[in-house]
């Protein structure tokens, strides 16, 4: 069948998603997480515009020891520090003239749809990580504090404190202190729960050395030839992201401990969607392709996740 003005629309569209789908969905590199990461965000589907999360003080507590036929003790959890994640709407278009599309075929435009992808891909990250970028300071937990802080407020049990003391640099003595303290942190009724580390994420300046801290059979930087704990035992995954880095307005100092429990969430309202408006009804003959996606980030609570900024200040 000819293509005649009343299919090109379809046509045309098909054509570019064929271009965008490819490049937007391309496997990234070693290492390498995204937001669409299990292990950095939990995943999650919002069915409104806003959406809100609470902290529980727990399950009542480390349970008690009962004697024959004594009731048995109750425990009271409680809701609190409530928050509400507003989901973003993020969109850009591009305008590809008739006679471009026509006359010069796939090959031309491809690159051109090939960045816009890329760029939609890029700036889904860039917003997702700024919950890292900003753990230390606008990234609130539902307590009203820093993600990772040390002065965090809990429903039954006082201050705890997530943020490794003095701020280390990464090194494999900083990061056992990390998981000990992760393993310790106590929950809201103060059980200590044992939380077991699973994740380590560093800007690109820190991965090779994240690599041979926890992946070196023997213990690196050192001449002893002692067995790694960290690759023999632990086998603690390690990622990157460039959208953690300075070049991102983040740290290439700073590194993050998690546990499979951490409370990092992406919140997805609208996936990314592409549309096209035909030239027939634009001025100067232009197809207008669009894209947009709707999501938002928070982490309501504090458990599974210990951090430093990694520049050996005491705060």
């Amino acid at each position: 069948m000819a293509i005649t003005n009343a299919l090109n629309p379809l046509v045309v569209i098909t054509a570019l998603d064929a271009v965008f789908y490819q490049d937007y969905n391309y496997p990234v590199g070693p290492g390498m997480a995204t937001a669409e990461t299990p292990a950095i965000f939990k995943q999650a589907t919002m069915d409104n515009a806003a959406w809100i999360e609470a902290t529980l003080s727990g399950g009542g507590g480390f349970w008690d020891e009962k004697a024959e036929e004594q009731p048995v003790s109750q425990g009271n959890p409680r809701v609190a520090n409530k928050v509400t994640y507003f989901a973003k709407t993020f969109a850009k278009s591009l305008q590809i003239s008739k006679e471009y599309f026509d006359d010069n075929g796939h090959n031309a435009y491809a690159s051109t749809i090939s960045r816009f992808a890329t760029n939609a891909r890029s700036t889904r990250d860039k917003n997702a990580f700024g919950l890292y970028r900003n753990a230390f300071t606008t990234t609130l937990t539902g307590d009203g504090v820093a993600w990772i802080s040390s002065s965090h407020t809990t429903i039954d049990n006082g201050t705890i404190d997530n943020r490794v003391a003095s701020n280390p640099v990464f090194s494999s003595d900083s990061l056992n202190t990390a998981i000990v303290q992760m393993m310790e942190i106590k929950s809201e009724e103060g059980v200590v729960m044992n939380e077991q580390p699973a994740t380590l994420l560093v800007p690109p300046a820190l991965y090779k050395k994240a690599l041979e801290v926890t992946g070196s059979a023997l213990v690196s930087d050192n001449a002893n030839n002692a067995v790694n704990v960290f690759s023999s035992t632990y086998q603690i995954a390690v990622y990157q992201s460039p959208y953690l880095g300075a070049a991102a307005g983040g740290s290439d100092t700073a590194w993050f401990l998690l546990s499979r429990n951490h409370a990092a969430t992406r919140y997805v309202r609208e996936e990314i969607n592409t549309s096209l408006i035909d030239y027939i009804y634009s001025t100067n003959d232009n197809y207008i392709y669009k894209g947009r996606f709707r999501e938002a980030v928070g982490v309501t609570n504090y458990i599974g996740a210990v951090g430093s900024t990694g520049d050996g200040s005491a705060s």
